[in-house]
């Protein structure tokens, strides 16, 4: 498959997550309607070092980004007078980058290949998952003081994968940490790293 690469500072996409973002540079805001038009998948590249200069060339790998991305399509919820726009990126799995594609666009282009997961909570690991819910409305309650809205958000976190996304997310401070549990296939072992936040205390 083929994405557009966004290149951002210490931001990630996981899967069954949605991220608001505001486009303002030129190349970007192309890219978004791009995206759209060609229903091209888009990949938020983590940026370890904000200030580095992305320099890339068609045929090799990115090298200022972590190769495991997550990606998603645009949607797009404002279009303002300066042309910025306002979009939810919504999750839709995690690839592997790969090469640059020679392209005529300002953006960068990769070759990415999708990666699959495996979902089964073995039943070592349901206990804990368990304890990871309640942990999670806890949270809720504390940080969103509105029932209703924080009844409706709980409503849609049904599946393992969506209650892991919202940790990655929203629950865990630690940039490197997030991109671990995105870079993990297995839900069990993603289970066992939050588990681990959990008991010492590294949530926000």
């Amino acid at each position: 498959m083929e994405v557009f690469v966004f290149p951002l500072a210490q931001v990630l996409l996981y899967p069954s997550s949605a991220k608001p973002l505001l486009i303002t540079e030129p190349r970007y805001i192309q890219m978004v309607h791009d995206a759209i038009e060609t229903n091209t998948a888009i990949a938020i590249g983590f940026v370890d070092e904000p200030n580095q200069e992305y320099v890339y060339r068609a045929g090799e790998n990115l090298r200022f980004v972590r190769q495991v991305v997550g990606y998603g399509k645009p949607l797009l919820i404002e279009e303002r007078e300066d042309g910025s726009l306002v979009i939810f990126l919504q999750g839709r799995g995690k690839a592997v980058l790969g090469k640059v594609i020679a392209r005529d666009v300002p953006y960068i282009v990769c070759e990415a290949t999708p990666q699959e997961e495996n979902m089964d909570i073995s039943p070592e690991a349901f206990q804990n998952f368990l304890t990871m819910h309640r942990v999670l409305i806890s949270w809720m309650k504390k940080h969103v003081p509105d029932a209703d809205s924080r009844e409706q958000y709980l409503s849609h976190l049904k599946t393992p994968d969506q209650i892991i996304g919202c940790y990655a997310t929203y629950l865990i401070a630690d940039k490197d940490m997030q991109q671990l549990v995105l870079e993990t296939n297995d839900i069990n072992e993603k289970i066992n790293i939050v588990s681990g936040l959990i008991a010492s205390g590294e949530l926000v």
